[in-house]
């Protein structure tokens, strides 16, 4: 009955030429016609047909953007960076340090994608920067591109790992397994620090078990270390030298103790075994 009233004033406004006045756009301030809709009647329109497509597409834009932001907020608080490393960017790499190794890991998490195959060993003495770099590269990835990265040092993965050992054997096996597969299937994985671990064949296992399976699903894997990869062959064994060996780009970091020069509390004056933490 409703509806039929209206129709009915609408006939009649059509009929009589009733037709609302024009509006002023709350936008530009041009004059807006009103619209006729059906069942409705003629409504009053607050923008014009230009100033309403841009109010759309900003609002879709925002909508967008706060999507953006949400994953990669996910993404970083799953991905094991925390604390310092939230510092840890290219831009806050310090400039007179930027090397060869800074340009190659630049281009690297430019590049990255779905077919990326390869990954790094970066090796060099403590504070060299092998951390950030790596940690930069997970930033980017995972901003820019909004793709999952873990980060992982090698001692919290082996306790993590021992964190499912249970009494109950069938329980304990199901759950390390789903961990260790959630190791080896991520888009990229780095292990940080590899090689500083109390050596054992159960740390060899499971070490060989995550950089295998990533092998054989071809997903890369970045890796930092104190050792060369002759050294890592001494304490890890053959198997996993060369499994790294031919999945990761070797690049020695070199120079000044990084963290120690990037100190602010640090003096040029000062022996380096004063220096205020």
């Amino acid at each position: 009955m409703l509806k039929l009233k209206a129709v009915i004033k609408i006939r009649e406004q059509e009929k009589s030429g009733e037709v609302p006045a024009s509006t002023s756009c709350k936008h530009c301030k041009k004059p807006v016609e009103p619209k006729l809709v059906p069942i409705i009647g003629w409504r009053k329109q607050e923008y014009c047909k230009e100033c309403l497509t841009t109010i759309l597409t900003e609002k879709e834009k925002e909508a967008q953007r706060k999507l953006r932001e949400e994953k990669i907020a996910r993404l970083i608080k799953g991905s094991g960076i925390r604390g310092i490393m939230h510092h840890m960017t290219f831009k806050s790499f310090e400039q007179r340090y930027r090397g060869v190794a800074y340009s190659t890991a630049k281009k690297y998490a430019e590049e990255f994608g779905p077919g990326t195959k390869y990954g790094f060993m970066f090796y060099g003495r403590a504070g060299s920067g092998k951390t950030h770099l790596a940690v930069a590269i997970a930033r980017y990835i995972i901003e820019e591109k909004q793709i999952l990265v873990r980060f992982v040092r090698i001692v919290d993965l082996l306790l993590d790992i021992r964190s499912t050992f249970n009494e109950n054997e069938s329980w304990r096996a199901e759950s390390e397994s789903e961990l260790l597969r959630k190791y080896a299937l991520t888009p990229l994985l780095i292990l940080d620090d590899i090689g500083s671990e109390k050596t054992t064949d159960w740390v060899r296992q499971v070490l060989y078990q995550i950089i295998d399976e990533r092998w054989i699903e071809q997903k890369p894997v970045i890796v930092t270390s104190n050792l060369t990869l002759e050294e890592l062959e001494e304490r890890l064994g053959e198997r996993i030298a060369s499994r790294i060996a031919g999945m990761a780009q070797l690049i020695q970091m070199q120079g000044h103790d990084y963290r120690i020069k990037n100190n602010p509390n640090y003096s040029k004056n000062r022996d380096i075994q004063d220096w205020k933490a």
